[in-house]
């Protein structure tokens, strides 16, 4: 049986057990030998140039680096690549969606949405460790726009913005070069772009929600406004409006009802309270009924620019 050398093994191994004919020829194993391995079992045969050591049931990676070692010129995307990078909001996607130049013809493999496009500039595609080709950042979140809701749309931009993984006027520069009336989901990138503008990453869904509920209240909130503590403490607050001091803390992740975070918060609304802040925290169960409590806050912020007035 034809043995596997270790540039090889390691090959196989960075690709989560996949290889491609090219590499197998390159550590001496040509046609005939993987003829032979396929007919041995060692080696299954998914792709016309794709090999992949031989396993039961393939893992989601292992479909997806297999489909990017079959398809060189193309890319992973939209929900698809968005799910495995773990964007949040993602729906959920019943097929593969591949993205290859036009006007490349192949069969779809099952499973596969094949999404063609006549603009792919090397800016929009990206290799990972494992020889998965995914869009990239800025690619991914403008072939999004054709799958999410506005509001999706937004929250998954600021999750990249927020992360440092794309910038706004990267943003910008592939609206300009992608946009197109006969684009799937060039409005929406554009309209999402200009409503959203270059303000501050929200941290989460939930942030936005209510960020967006108080702007529809006339509360002029703005995210992650940036303070030090009268302990040296630097923090962010969540959402504030700075002219009043007026912060919303929005305590959805599961640490906040941890006693740990309990005490930090308690610790944190102590000291934001001796220079003056009003603190209005926002839990999950508040999220009953959300048009109540922005209401709510929206009525607190107004008390509050009273007292600050007065």
């Amino acid at each position: 049986m034809p043995t596997f050398s270790a540039e090889t093994l390691a090959t196989m191994q960075r690709q989560v057990g996949h290889i491609t004919s090219k590499q197998l020829a390159a550590g001496g194993i040509g046609k005939t030998a993987r003829e032979r391995l396929v007919d041995d079992g060692v080696l299954h045969h998914p792709f016309k140039t794709v090999y992949r050591v031989a396993v039961q049931r393939p893992t989601f990676e292992q479909v997806l680096v297999a489909i990017s070692l079959a398809h060189p010129t193309g890319f992973i995307t939209g929900p698809t690549a968005g799910g495995y990078l773990g964007l949040r909001r993602m729906p959920r996607a019943s097929k593969i969606h591949l993205c290859l130049p036009h006007p490349i013809r192949i069969d779809e493999p099952d499973g596969v949405l094949l999404r063609q496009s006549t603009r792919i500039g090397p800016f929009d595609v990206r290799t990972l460790e494992n020889g998965m080709r995914v869009a990239s950042w800025a690619r991914l979140l403008f072939d999004l726009a054709a799958d999410l809701t506005q509001a999706n749309l937004t929250s998954v931009i600021d999750q990249v913005l927020r992360a440092g993984d794309s910038s706004w006027e990267e943003l910008g520069a592939i609206s300009v070069r992608l946009c197109h009336p006969n684009r799937p989901g060039s409005d929406l990138f554009v309209r999402t772009l200009m409503e959203r503008g270059d303000r501050k990453p929200v941290d989460s869904h939930p942030e936005l929600d209510v960020m967006n509920g108080l702007l529809a209240r006339g509360v002029p909130v703005v995210p992650q406004d940036a303070l030090r503590l009268p302990n040296g403490k630097r923090i962010r607050i969540d959402l504030a409006v700075p002219a009043v001091r007026w912060a919303v803390e929005v305590d959805i992740h599961p640490a906040h009802s941890q006693a740990a975070g309990i005490v930090s918060d308690k610790q944190r609304d102590r000291q934001l309270h001796r220079i003056d802040w009003q603190v209005e925290r926002v839990t999950e169960d508040d999220f009953a009924n959300p048009l109540a409590l922005f209401d709510e806050l929206a009525a607190n912020y107004r008390a509050r620019v009273i007292a600050v007035a007065a």
